[in-house]
């Protein structure tokens, strides 16, 4: 019997749950039209939120850099991966989150390296209930005491910070959280901190490009400067790669001690470059255009949604692109996915451990590039999923009562 025998077995057991994840083929550029395995449909799962992953300003940058520095890095930035293109990528950075900013290569890399860096044993992390997975785990590589609480109940919040004595406190969300499109209150979140003397760490991924002056996220918005700011490149920017908004001593103590950042290789210059031409792009009067296109496809979903009896999963934040219909089962909801592919909708059903048990849903994204007519398709198909049964009127959802399971 092969050693790998009970990986096979564990397979089989999520085929039998309707948990097993495959694959896609995306064959042509991303955007809010694509041709997914062979069929053409209108993409509502992408992050892609203003549409800038097939902007031809951003597809010029990267070629002009692939043409002056070549493919790859070539090395971890803090030996010889650190190009003129890094290096104006976070100037733009700092120029438009008004404080120091330091490069990534991914929202996930940032995250389970950072935390590491300013807390360890007997120190307390505070972490949201539906918190990301790569907090999660960032949360847990600090050797930190992490302490969970209830999802946005700040109140909560506050007796746990009360019943600590450890040595450093650092609390731990996200602006807009990415399976139910909600958002924290992230100037009450300041205040406890404040008063706690916590850090506050927030992950502004689903939020950075669209919320905000410029595009600058909820906590500009809310008048917040987090001790530290995680945005990422991938989502609203539509390239690759994250950032930290700090003080510049803790981003020169980031570029000394964050392994992520330290024991890997340099995003690709091309790379580094596109993502300088999508934050110009954010911060200029089309920024502003296409965020405001985004909203209105936005209200038009949920309003669609209302009007065929459903609702989003949660109380969907004005600052989010991400608007989730429960389901429930999980094969049911993998029906339903096939169900739009077949009518060229493509919405991607999520299951556990991604959300709580009980909650598997379509999670719906809305970008800058869909028109009015392609919501019109996504709401034709749901309310054909509404007559065929397969979605139902929302019953009270399931919420997470302090544990973490990504």
């Amino acid at each position: 019997m092969s050693r790998t025998e009970y990986l096979a077995e564990a397979l089989a057991a999520l085929e039998a749950a309707g948990r097993r994840r495959g694959r896609r083929e995306l064959e042509t550029t991303q955007g809010a039209h694509i041709r997914l395995d062979g069929r053409d449909v209108v993409n509502f799962s992408s992050n892609d939120y203003l549409g800038l992953a097939a902007h031809p300003v951003v597809r010029a940058a990267a070629s002009a850099a692939a043409e002056r520095w070549g493919a790859g890095a070539g090395s971890s930035r803090l030996v010889v991966g650190n190009t003129g293109a890094h290096a104006a990528l976070e100037a733009a950075l700092a120029a438009w989150g008004r404080r120091a900013a330091i490069g990534f290569n991914s929202g996930y890399a940032a995250n389970t390296g950072i935390l590491g860096t300013l807390v360890g044993d007997g120190d307390a992390i505070f972490s949201d209930a539906l918190n990301h997975a790569s907090l999660i785990d960032g949360c847990r590589l600090t050797r930190a005491a992490v302490k969970i609480y209830r999802h946005l109940d700040l109140d909560h919040l506050e007796q746990q910070l009360r019943a600590t004595s450890a040595r450093r406190r650092v609390i731990v969300t996200e602006s807009v959280f990415s399976m139910d499109g909600d958002c924290t209150d992230l100037a009450a979140v300041a205040r406890i901190a404040d008063a706690a003397d916590a850090l506050l760490f927030v992950d502004e991924a689903h939020a950075i490009g669209i919320a905000g002056p410029e595009g600058r996220g909820v906590a500009a918005a809310q008048g917040v400067t987090p001790d530290l700011l995680v945005g990422t490149i991938g989502k609203a920017l539509g390239v690759y790669g994250a950032f930290a908004w700090t003080e510049p001593a803790v981003a020169e103590w980031l570029w000394n001690r964050a392994r992520p950042l330290v024991f890997t290789t340099g995003l690709p210059p091309m790379v580094v470059a596109a993502a300088t031409a999508a934050v110009e792009i954010v911060r200029s009067a089309e920024g502003d255009r296409l965020r405001a296109a985004l909203q209105a496809r936005v209200g038009e979903a949920l309003a669609g949604i209302a009007v065929l009896g459903l609702r989003a999963s949660a109380n969907v934040a004005p600052e989010s692109a991400i608007v989730p219909v429960v389901v429930g089962d999980d094969r049911r909801v993998m029906e339903c996915t096939q169900r739009m592919l077949a009518r060229g909708v493509f919405v991607q059903g999520i299951r556990p451990p991604t959300v709580p048990e009980g909650t598997a849903r379509l999670r719906i994204t809305l970008s800058a590039a869909h028109s009015r007519e392609d919501v019109g398709r996504l709401l034709e198909g749901l309310g054909d999923l509404v007559r065929d049964g397969l979605i139902s009127p929302p019953a009270p959802v399931p919420v997470p009562r302090g544990t973490q399971t990504r």
